[in-house]
């Protein structure tokens, strides 16, 4: 069966190639092209339902940041940074022509989404951000930093699934263990060695390490977007995305649309009843 994606390797300007599932969607589309940004550790599989099923009406790009995926890793671990990564994207966009877009961002994702207000002047058509906000909490990322810092050795796919569960099942209510297989499949890769690890560069934790002040403040990449339509995804018992912050998101924005996933912590898929409805509405009108 063939895909419903063409696959890209682009060279952005340090000379690292880069990996970019490109959904074509229909050649007469006049919908701006939706760009899906992935969390810190995460790829463009993440996407893969969203952008199969968008592609139906409009364009659908989906890159591995570098260190991640298919993505070249970088040999410059200090260059893992938002910044760089918007850097990327930008370069990405102008390698495939895009001018404007709609940005779907998870966590890490979400923030480039944001910060691109100010990269793309005119070109960010409108905002989807999951499960992150505009203050970041480095006491919020100790279980996310401390498992990076560990790559697992795993022997088979059935242990990388439940090595996934043991690390995120507090936060996704999954009770099949085929599932976090499958999800296992999107998250790890199998080694030259034969063993299965993490499917990004250790390195990216480096960053985290090295400067991680205990409060970073972005609420002028969230008033950049102020003119943004915007639609915030927030896991239900989300510690990157907690209560209050949401609330004053809201109270800052009330024109922002958002919706809530129960018994979710960090983060939903996208794909959830409680989301997807009001995601593919929100994008359906951008």
């Amino acid at each position: 069966m063939d895909k419903p994606y063409v696959e890209r390797f682009i060279t952005v300007q340090d000379g690292l190639r880069l990996y970019v599932r490109d959904y074509p969607g229909p050649a007469d589309s006049a919908l701006p092209p939706i760009l899906c940004l992935g969390g810190l550790t995460r790829n463009c599989k993440d996407f893969a339902g969203l952008a199969k099923f968008h592609a139906k009406a409009r364009r659908v790009i989906c890159p591995d940041m570098r260190g991640r995926g298919r993505s070249d890793y970088d040999p410059v671990w200090q260059n893992y940074y938002p910044a760089t990564y918007v850097g990327d994207v930008k370069h990405i966009l102008t390698a495939l022509g895009i001018h404007e877009v709609v940005v779907v961002g998870t966590s890490m994702g979400g923030i480039m989404g944001m910060a691109m207000s100010a990269a793309m002047p005119g070109g960010l058509k409108a905002l989807v951000i999951s499960d992150v906000g505009p203050v970041v909490r480095r006491s919020n990322l100790g279980s996310i930093v401390e498992s990076m810092k560990h790559p697992p050795r795993l022997n088979s796919w059935e242990e990388a699934g439940q090595h996934l569960r043991d690390v995120y099942g507090s936060e996704i209510p999954i009770t099949d263990q085929a599932a976090w297989v499958h999800a296992a499949h999107q998250s790890y890769k199998e080694m030259p060695d034969g063993h299965i690890s993490y499917d990004f560069d250790p390195n990216i934790v480096k960053p985290l390490l090295a400067d991680a002040p205990p409060r970073l403040d972005l609420w002028y990449l969230f008033h950049g977007c102020a003119r943004t339509p915007t639609l915030t995804v927030r896991g239900g018992k989300s510690e990157i995305l907690w209560a209050e912050l949401f609330e004053e998101m809201k109270q800052v924005r009330p024109d922002m649309e958002w919706v809530e996933v129960p018994e979710y912590g960090h983060a939903p898929s996208l794909s959830e009843p409680e989301c997807k409805e009001v995601l593919n509405d929100f994008l359906g009108r951008h």
